[in-house]
């Protein structure tokens, strides 16, 4: 909560955000599975700051191959995995405007891109380990033009947020939630009252379940906040009693 605070105080505010989240870092073995949550808030921050290579360690250090691993590390490694993808997507938009440079045509396949030199090679697949969707396409009205644009994505991420551009460092995610109460019931259930591009609207979640289009993921053992994440696993979300608010 000390680093999400910084974060709620000012998203904008990208070199407090991070100094918060490494004073908790430092002292990691005592967050527990709460961990992964605070390094890839530190990641999505100093990639806003232009710490890019920062940013990658500490994302490529949030992923995970247990598939019985806790649900925050597993939904830690999704995020990563698509932060990473997107910046690899930036790779490969580069690779391809320099092989336009020199056929003035983007190539027709992703692996005519291995003329390239060594260093300027993308990725052959995202970061889940699936070939990129690759289309060059021609102008619609000068149709001898052949190959002078393109559709490139992770079929992951999806078309329209593989994009690095897609989502904007001014903001971070744009939806929030808030506890109303718990219900003494196995497992956890929680009931919230989310704000998102729908509105503001109350629901009864169950940990892992949906509400509103949100992920509830996991409940503090004093019930001070929740842990949850955006439908994309882009962001997260951390709600604490409504009455605090």
């Amino acid at each position: 909560m000390r680093a999400w605070s910084a974060h709620a105080r000012d998203p904008a505010a990208h070199r407090a955000v991070i100094d918060a989240c490494q004073s908790v870092m430092d002292r990691a073995s005592t967050l527990g599975e709460f961990l992964p949550v605070v390094k890839t808030l530190a990641a999505w921050h100093l990639l806003a700051d232009g710490h890019q290579s920062d940013a990658v360690r500490i994302f490529e250090s949030s992923l995970s191959a247990d598939k019985g691993a806790p649900s925050l590390t597993r939904y830690a490694d999704t995020m990563a995995r698509r932060w990473l993808t997107r910046l690899d997507h930036l790779r490969a938009e580069k690779a391809l405007k320099a092989y336009y440079a020199d056929h003035v045509e983007y190539p027709g396949a992703l692996s005519q891109l291995s003329v390239l030199t060594k260093d300027k090679q993308p990725p052959i697949t995202d970061r889940f380990g699936d070939p990129w969707v690759y289309q060059p396409e021609a102008f619609s009205k000068l149709r001898n033009a052949a190959n002078q644009r393109y559709k490139l994505y992770s079929k992951t991420v999806g078309n329209r947020l593989t994009p690095l551009k897609a989502l904007p460092f001014s903001a971070y995610c744009g939806k929030s939630a808030s506890i109303v109460s718990r219900k003494a019931t196995t497992p956890v259930s929680v009931e919230f009252e989310t704000v998102t591009d729908a509105g503001k609207r109350r629901g009864v979640a169950t940990e892992s379940g949906i509400v509103n289009g949100i992920r509830f993921l996991r409940l503090s053992s004093d019930a001070g906040f929740a842990i949850m994440i955006d439908s994309d696993c882009d962001f997260w979300i951390v709600a604490t009693p409504a009455r605090s608010r």
